[in-house]
């Protein structure tokens, strides 16, 4: 297995930047998601790790050593693409065992590498492993494409470009559960690309977040998702993402057209007190936000536009003041309320965070 370290990948499409002086540390063995906005840069990083482009400045380093100038071959990676690109004349069978018969494996070998691996992929039942790809299933050629890219004898780096992207939600759903327990069973530095935000955070380790050519964070799934370092990453996380406010803070409160807001708590006095005077972001999650029917002295008040449900929860679209806010809770406790009721919304300082108004990252 290896570490993975790019440096200062540069990378035009013409005239066009797509990657902007990127430098990434992977870990040994660690699943790694690169996610963000479709057109960002992704798959063109991706294809710079496999040594597939080499129209680019940089370095690229496995174990420290530099790859730079290394063929994919020479890489020792196995990747899996997002159309999985299976031989169209070739059983599945014989599309995963296709990279050790160029590579001449003798027959004692190759079936029990093949056997070996059609366990790992776990395709079901035996007879799929006969049938052509346009027989089988789109779950079914992911997990040919899969077994393609690891049956290698211990490929350095698994790469995989998002390769759930044709399935519906719930072999989604089932697939992303195997990619991972694969993953974590033959031990292999996984970079994974994704346009699915919730998918990044349910199999990374770590991930980034890729936008205009730069990565904007790399964290663990639960900072990433609760301490978001710019709206873009508050936003691009969570269902609905992060409501947001543009106002000014004063006197240390948050004020959006004349209602006061109490700042975050995790801001500490001497930040509020620069912060005085100035515009800002205020920032809230949907499922952060708790309601009634009846007012408070802190609450605020909004009327209900619609209700959406995904059960168990329901998402109940307000307005308030000229914006729309939506409000995430379990179906059983928005029983009884309807499109055109008022609610009183309760937003305290324990779960809300603060944007810049320029540079719309975060204030800490």
């Amino acid at each position: 297995m290896a570490g993975i370290s790019l440096r200062n990948i540069t990378k035009y499409y013409g005239t066009d930047l797509i990657l902007d002086n990127i430098s990434l540390d992977i870990k040994d063995r660690e699943f790694f998601c690169i996610t963000g906005p479709s057109g960002c840069g992704k798959t063109t990083l991706l294809r710079i790790i496999a040594g597939l482009d080499n129209d680019y400045s940089g370095k690229v380093f496995f174990d420290g050593e530099d790859a730079t100038g290394l063929s994919s071959a020479e890489r020792n990676i196995a990747m899996v693409f997002q159309d999985y690109a299976l031989y169209p004349n070739m059983v599945a069978r014989e599309n995963i065992a296709f990279p050790l018969r160029i590579r001449k494996y003798d027959q004692e070998r190759l079936s029990t590498k093949l056997k070996s691996t059609i366990k790992q992929i776990d395709i079901g039942v035996d007879k799929y492993l006969d049938y052509l790809p346009r027989q089988l299933s789109a779950g079914h050629q992911q997990r040919v494409a899969t077994g393609r890219a690891i049956i290698r004898d211990d490929p350095k780096v698994f790469l995989l470009d998002e390769p759930l992207t044709n399935l519906d939600a719930k072999i989604r759903m089932n697939t992303r559960t195997y990619l991972k327990k694969l993953v974590t069973d033959i031990k292999s530095t996984t970079i994974y690309v994704t346009a699915d935000s919730s998918e990044a955070l349910a199999l990374a380790d770590r991930l980034a977040v890729l936008d205009m050519g730069k990565f904007v964070q790399a964290d663990r799934p639960f900072d990433m998702y609760y301490h978001p370092k710019t709206t873009l990453v508050a936003e691009f996380f969570g269902v609905l993402g992060m409501n947001f406010l543009q106002g000014m803070v004063e006197d240390g409160k948050f004020i959006y057209k004349e209602k006061k807001f109490k700042v975050p708590s995790y801001l500490d006095e001497e930040t509020i007190d620069d912060l005085n005077g100035k515009k800002a972001i205020f920032g809230i999650r949907p499922e952060d936000i708790a309601f009634s029917k009846e007012p408070s002295p802190e609450s605020i008040k909004a009327e209900v536009k619609m209700i959406q449900t995904f059960p168990p929860k329901a998402n109940m679209i307000c307005a308030f003041k000229g914006r729309t806010i939506n409000v995430v809770a379990f179906i059983k406790n928005t029983s009884g309320i309807k499109p055109g009721d008022t609610i009183y919304l309760n937003i305290t300082g324990s779960n809300t965070h603060l944007f810049d108004h320029e540079s719309r990252e975060a204030i800490i």
